[in-house]
C-alpha cells in the first residue's frame, strides 16, 4: 500500500467523490469489521472480485487479502458488453488499474480476467480464497453461478458479500441465490444484510463469528433479522462516523468518537386514525438537546419515523424524511411537518418517531429518547 501523511482509509474515503460506481464506504467498513475478525483466526489468503467496474469496491477488496496473495478481477469491461445481459454497470480497464495503482506501490498481486464469469470454473482460479465480492451478472443463472463458483473456492470460514440481494430492479440476484441455498443447503451461511449487500460465510464450527463481531463492534447498532433460517445482523444506520478513519487500518478498525446526538420530540397528538393507504400530516415540534447543530438541507437531518405492530415489533425502520430547513442551534426548536402513510391492512400500529442523520445513525441507535404515536388505520 501506498503510504503517506492521510492514512489509507482517509483517502480512500475522500476517492468516492472521484471514482465512480454504487458502492458505499459503509459496505467497506462493513467488509473490513469481519475480515478483521476472520484474519485475527489464520483465514487470509486471496481474494476474488467479479464485476470491479472502475475498481472503487476493488480498493478494499484488494487490501483485504492476504500476505503475498492474489487479487483475481473478473469483469467484461469495455470490449465484452454485449454479454452484460442483465445490464448491472459497464466497467473500463485503464480507469480500473489507474484507480487501484492509486493506492497500492505495485499491483503484482492483480491477476485480471477480461471476460463472463460464467467461463470460469474453480480449476482456473485456484485456492485458498479468504473473502469473495459477487457484483457481476445479476440474473439468475449469473448469479446461480457465481454463488457455486465463489463457495467452491472459498477456505472454511472465509466470506462473500453478495451485491443487490434486495434490489427490486434486479430480482434475479435474490432468485439465483435462493436456488443456489436449496441446491446446496448450508454451503453458505448468511450473517449480516447492510448497505445493498448480504455477507454471507462458509461455515466452520471452530467459532461464531457473529458472536465475535458483538463483543469487537458492540457499539455498532444493529437490529436482528433471520435469513434463510439463520440468524443475522441487520445494518440500518452508516457506519462512516463510527471509526477515526486516521488512526484505522484496513486490517484494524479504530473506534471513532461521535459526538452524543440527541433530542426532544413532541408531536401535537399521541393518537391518530387514519384510513388504510391514506396520508395524514402530523406536526411535531423537535428541540435540540445535543451539544451540536442539526446540519440543514437534503440529505442532512431529518425526521422520519419507524413503524411498529400495536405490540411494538419493528414492521418498516425506513420511511420519507422531513429534513430541516435551517441549521438548528443546540437548544433550539423547530416545528417539523412529517407525512404519515397508513399500512393498507387495517389495525392498529405505533409510530415511533426519530431524527436521522442520513448515511450516519439513528438517534435511537445513539440513546436519544423517541417519541410515540398510536396509529389506528380502519
Amino acid at each position: 500500500m501506498k503510504s503517506g501523511e492521510t492514512s489509507f482509509l482517509e483517502r480512500y474515503a475522500n476517492a468516492f467523490a472521484e471514482i465512480e460506481g454504487m458502492f458505499q464506504l459503509d459496505a467497506a467498513l462493513l467488509f473490513l469489521a469481519y475480515n478483521e475478525l476472520i484474519r485475527e483466526r489464520g483465514i487470509a489468503g486471496n481474494v476474488l472480485e467479479i464485476g470491479v467496474h472502475h475498481g472503487l469496491s476493488t480498493i478494499t477488496v484488494a487490501a483485504m487479502r492476504g500476505d503475498g496473495a492474489q487479487l483475481y478481477a473478473v469483469d467484461l469491461f469495455e470490449d465484452l458488453q454485449e454479454e452484460n445481459i442483465s445490464n448491472s454497470g459497464s466497467g473500463n480497464y485503464a480507469k480500473f488499474r489507474r484507480n487501484l495503482g492509486a493506492f497500492f506501490d505495485d499491483l503484482d498481486f492483480l491477476a485480471p480476467f477480461k471476460g463472463n464469469s460464467a467461463a470460469l470454473q474453480p480449476d482456473d482460479l485456484g485456492d485458498a480464497y479468504s473473502f469473495c465480492h459477487v457484483d457481476g451478472g445479476h440474473s439468475d443463472e449469473e448469479t446461480y453461478h457465481d454463488l457455486v463458483l465463489c463457495a467452491a473456492l472459498l477456505r472454511p470460514g472465509g466470506l462473500l458479500a453478495l451485491d443487490d440481494y434486495f434490489n427490486p430492479a434486479f430480482p434475479g440476484v435474490s432468485e439465483g441465490a435462493v436456488r443456489f441455498n436449496l441446491t446446496h443447503p448450508g454451503a453458505l451461511t448468511p450473517l449480516a444484510i447492510g448497505f445493498n449487500k448480504v455477507l454471507f460465510q462458509k461455515p466452520l464450527a471452530s467459532f461464531s463469528l457473529n458472536s465475535l463481531f458483538a463483543n469487537r463492534f458492540n457499539y455498532i447498532p444493529r437490529e436482528g433479522a433471520v435469513m434463510w433460517g439463520c440468524p443475522v445482523n441487520l445494518f440500518w444506520s452508516g457506519w462512516r462516523y463510527l471509526f477515526d478513519l486516521e488512526r484505522s487500518t484496513p486490517h484494524r478498525l479504530k473506534r471513532g468518537a461521535l459526538p452524543a446526538l440527541t433530542a426532544l420530540l413532541e408531536p401535537e397528538t399521541d393518537e391518530l386514525e387514519v384510513s388504510a393507504g391514506a396520508d395524514r400530516q402530523l406536526i411535531v415540534n423537535c428541540v435540540n438537546t445535543s451539544q451540536r447543530p442539526f446540519l440543514s438541507g437534503e440529505g442532512a437531518f431529518g425526521l422520519s419515523y419507524h413503524l411498529l405492530s400495536g405490540d411494538g415489533v419493528m414492521l418498516q425502520m425506513d420511511h420519507p424524511r422531513t429534513y430541516f430547513q435551517e441549521p438548528l442551534p443546540t437548544g433550539a426548536a423547530a416545528a417539523l411537518t412529517l407525512t404519515i402513510t397508513a399500512p393498507v391492512a387495517p389495525g392498529r400500529y405505533v409510530l415511533e418517531l426519530d431524527i436521522v442523520w442520513e448515511g450516519v445513525c439513528w438517534f435511537r441507535d445513539r440513546g436519544s429518547q423517541t417519541a410515540l404515536v398510536t396509529l389506528t388505520v380502519t
